[in-house]
């Protein structure tokens, strides 16, 4: 798969699980404003993608909608998007390779950031989150959305919402001193302190284990960040 993203705290851990799930391949990722501003977005991913140690090409997608408005300002995630996880700013390209690059019609393109980097990119199956009417990706630009569907790309739809986040499932990744486990560890309590769910990172197990229960969404992240698969 190609993730596309605006990674703020819940894509944070989509990606996790996009890069430890054995029954996963993540092949890139397609950065955009949304969540965060598309810098922010870049550099939380590259942060990621670092503390994983895994080497997949990411790419610039979109830093402003369609119509070219920007995107809506979204405090949710904190002020570095990472829920202060973050790092200083990081030395950063000054230029990145476009989402056509990454995006194939080879690969299944998981969108789970507003869908104005796919206009007009060539793509196989998309599987989108809060991308129907009403939802957040889909609010935060509607014109990317409904120049998609009337182009007849067929969009599939995965639910991302509440899977029965537990503060204390998360506990064994704070007895190991191990990069990921700590970055992890603070994305899920950040989630659960305010009150919310796993969110994307839902979307992306829920492609990769369609049946399992959501109570133990937030166990089955802790056991891949664990290596208990």
């Amino acid at each position: 798969m190609v993730l596309v993203v605006d990674t703020g705290v819940d894509d944070a851990l989509a990606l996790i699980v996009a890069a430890r799930h054995p029954g996963l391949e993540l092949n890139g990722v397609v950065c955009t404003a949304g969540n965060v501003s598309l810098q922010r977005a870049l550099a939380n991913t590259v942060h990621v993608l670092g503390v994983l140690g895994v080497d997949v090409p990411v790419a610039a997608g979109a830093d402003r909608r369609i119509d070219g408005l920007p995107f809506a300002v979204r405090a949710v995630h904190g002020p570095d998007g990472l829920a202060g996880l973050a790092p200083p700013e990081p030395d950063l390209p000054d230029r990145w390779p476009p989402p056509g690059a990454v995006a194939s019609r080879e690969v299944v393109t998981v969108s789970l950031g507003p869908l104005t980097s796919l206009v007009g990119l060539l793509t196989g199956r998309i599987v989108a989150s809060y991308s129907r009417p009403g939802e957040t990706n889909h609010d935060l630009d509607p014109v990317a959305a409904r120049t998609i569907a009337a182009s007849g790309r067929a969009v599939d739809h995965v639910d991302a919402g509440h899977d029965g986040m537990s503060a204390e499932v998360a506990g064994p990744l704070s007895r190991v001193d191990d990069p990921l486990c700590r970055l992890t560890g603070g994305l899920l309590a950040h989630q659960a302190g305010r009150g919310a769910g796993l969110g994307d990172a839902t979307a992306v197990l829920r492609v990769a284990e369609p049946e399992l229960d959501p109570a133990r969404h937030t166990r089955r992240v802790v056991s891949l960040v664990l290596g208990e698969d």
